[in-house]
């Protein structure tokens, strides 16, 4: 929205329209899995379908074992006696011929684990199920909140969300908003009494800003742990999402109905983003969402594991009472989702589960600058190397089969794309330096058979692109994302060496709007290392007049991976210099898509005279419950 009198920025004003063509594609994704159907009984279990008709899973199937021969055809042609450097199949010699069969085994693994990755797919996608949703069931308590750091978060950020959360419907049930603020900041406090938003801060108190545990100070976990502590008895679903998450008014329809099954633990909805037009990076990080929310949480719902993803998502205080909150770990989510999982409801001894919906009920921001997307991705990749290292996080989690394998698979994408990228480097490195041949390959079969499986690896994923939720994802190739996966790689070999060596990684909160991080070549430290490194190999084998295409072709993408980010972001720096202006420009939530409701705010006197009213009628209607305070 423009300053009046000022004629906004061209590029800025074309961004911010079509980020709004992406704010109603998704907004019409809010009934996904379709209508509404009334329960059958008091406690019905939720029931799921196949995404995947037969006819298409037998075109997956054929689809996969195609790729698959492939894969295994060039990883046996790489086997063959003739290939392997050095007389013999087995057996060391002198330094040389050892360091060039390390590097033989590592190219093997590096095709090995691409074989994997797509095993992995397909496993998801033919086990991939969308829910049958319920009406929701009238009389519960919900609190809505949501959380804020200042200093690293907007506050005209999330005031656009706490407007939304004011709107969302719910007329047969007790609703309350919340913000839950850890600086405890005035301007907050303000913001949250005019419209009507209880206001919770841990700031000050000793007993929830703890080094460690329940109450870990400076992280997610312990700020959300310590608004339960005083607050979660008196609901009986607590929803939550991310500031920058604005929720439709269908956020409660759509997802109260499946609480009727009584374990049900948490419901988890995608994480999408509705400024991916702003700049590549947010472009990118937004397709890397697609298969996730298409396939890979899908998947968790046939495997009996959904994801808990912290960006919104409902949960039941029983059973978040049960397992003691939110857990501690960088990834308090993914942790939280794996413990609640393997535990057992005691009311019915049955384990808790988890619902995935496909149904787009908050419209959230990507990161859009490579400092956010940097620290966003290297506390994902540790948060799961931490998980799978520390054996006492683990304690007491009693998966069944189906949900270890799942969680299992999920676990293997940040080590892959690090090992993957590691692996070739260091065989590179053997040739180019010392002359260790990995493979002596003739050029014309490596090359048919290495394209044919990138070929079909490929082909897997553009034909996946049609269970991708919103019409716009269904149409784009997702290129962006795949490079920026594949920039990302130096981050994952980084964050995997510092879980390795037990470094600790401190809680980041991924800064937004005109808060959002800036960027220098310290951003870009580990790229421009990676790039250094790659230049100088090629430049000692082109000075030792050494001659094999396929390391050098190695050193020549890593060269790429290392200067494609900062390049990127010099050119969109020199871009945005002559338009982008003042956040002005941006869509604010007057902008927003009518899918976002905006009515005038009750005043906060008349919000807690309401709630005061409404809790003692509630509280009959749900025995044992306090009324909400």
């Amino acid at each position: 929205m423009a300053v009046a009198g000022r004629k906004p920025a061209r590029p800025v004003a074309k961004h911010a329209r079509r980020n709004l063509t992406v704010w109603d594609a998704y907004a019409r994704c809010a009934e996904a899995c379709g209508p509404l159907s009334a329960p059958r009984g008091e406690s019905p279990r939720v029931e799921f379908r196949s995404v995947v008709p037969p006819g298409r899973r037998f075109a997956l199937t054929l689809l996969f074992a195609f790729t698959a021969l492939v894969d295994l055809l060039l990883i046996g042609w790489l086997l063959l006696p003739a290939h392997v450097p050095g007389p013999g199949v087995i057996g060391i010699g002198d330094w040389r011929l050892t360091l060039a069969r390390v590097s033989f085994c590592l190219v093997i693994l590096v095709e090995v684990i691409r074989l994997v990755q797509v095993t992995v797919i397909w496993i998801l996608a033919w086990n991939a199920k969308d829910p049958v949703p319920f009406t929701p069931p009238p009389g519960l308590r919900v609190a809505v909140l949501t959380t804020i750091v200042p200093s690293k978060e907007p506050i005209s950020v999330v005031a656009r969300t706490l407007r939304a959360m004011r709107e969302i419907s719910y007329p047969d049930g007790f609703l309350t908003p919340w913000i839950l603020d850890e600086e405890d900041d005035p301007e907050v406090r303000r913001i949250a009494d005019e419209l009507g938003i209880m206001h919770f801060s841990r700031k000050g108190r000793p007993e929830y800003n703890q080094p460690s545990g329940e109450f870990r100070v400076r992280s997610k976990s312990g700020n959300h742990n310590a608004w339960r502590a005083e607050h979660e008895s008196h609901y009986d679903v607590v929803a939550q999402m991310d500031p920058d998450h604005v929720p439709l008014t269908c956020f409660l329809e759509r997802t109260l109905g499946y609480f009727r099954d009584p374990d049900v633990a948490f419901v988890v909805a995608p994480q999408v983003y509705g400024n991916m037009r702003e700049n590549w990076v947010a472009r990118g990080a937004s397709m890397q969402q697609y298969l996730f929310n298409g396939v890979i949480e899908r998947g968790g719902n046939g495997l009996d594991a959904p994801l808990l993803i912290g960006t919104n998502h409902l949960y039941r205080p029983d059973a978040w009472r049960q397992i003691g909150g939110y857990q501690d770990s960088i990834i308090e989510d993914h942790l939280t989702s794996m413990r609640v999982q393997g535990t057992v409801n005691p009311a019915t001894g049955n384990p808790w589960k988890g619902v995935y919906t496909p149904d787009v009920i908050a419209i959230g921001e990507g990161p859009t600058t490579w400092t956010d997307y940097f620290n966003q991705q290297k506390r994902w990749a540790y948060g799961v190397w931490d998980v799978k290292l520390r054996r006492r996080a683990k304690a007491g989690i009693r998966l069944r089969a189906r949900q270890r394998l799942l969680y299992g698979m999920v676990q293997f994408y940040y080590p892959s794309v690090a090992m993957s990228l590691l692996f070739g480097s260091l065989a590179t490195i053997a040739y180019l330096i010392f002359g260790a041949t990995a493979i002596s390959l003739p050029g014309d079969p490596w090359l048919t058979l290495w394209s044919a499986s990138l070929g079909s690896w490929l082909s897997v994923w553009l034909w996946l692109r049609r269970f991708n939720l919103a019409d716009h994802e269904r149409r784009e190739a997702g290129i962006s994302g795949m490079a920026l996966t594949l920039f990302a790689g130096p981050i994952y070999v980084s964050a995997a060496f510092a879980a390795l060596l037990r470094r600790p990684l401190a809680y980041a909160v991924t800064a937004k709007g005109e808060l959002r991080s800036s960027e220098s070549l310290r951003t870009f430290r580990l790229h421009l290392a990676w790039a250094a490194i790659a230049g100088a190999l090629l430049g000692v084998n082109l000075a030792v007049n050494r001659h094999y295409a396929t390391p050098q072709a190695w050193a020549l993408l890593s060269l790429v991976v290392g200067m494609s980010p900062p390049l990127i972001a010099a050119v969109g720096r020199i871009a945005a210099r002559g338009g982008a202006t003042t956040s002005d420009d941006v869509p604010a939530s007057g902008d927003l898509p009518a899918a976002v409701p905006r009515i005038p705010a009750p005043a906060a006197s008349d919000r807690v005279e309401n709630q005061l009213l409404l809790a003692p009628r509630l509280a009959e209607k749900t025995p044992g419950k306090e009324g909400a305070r």
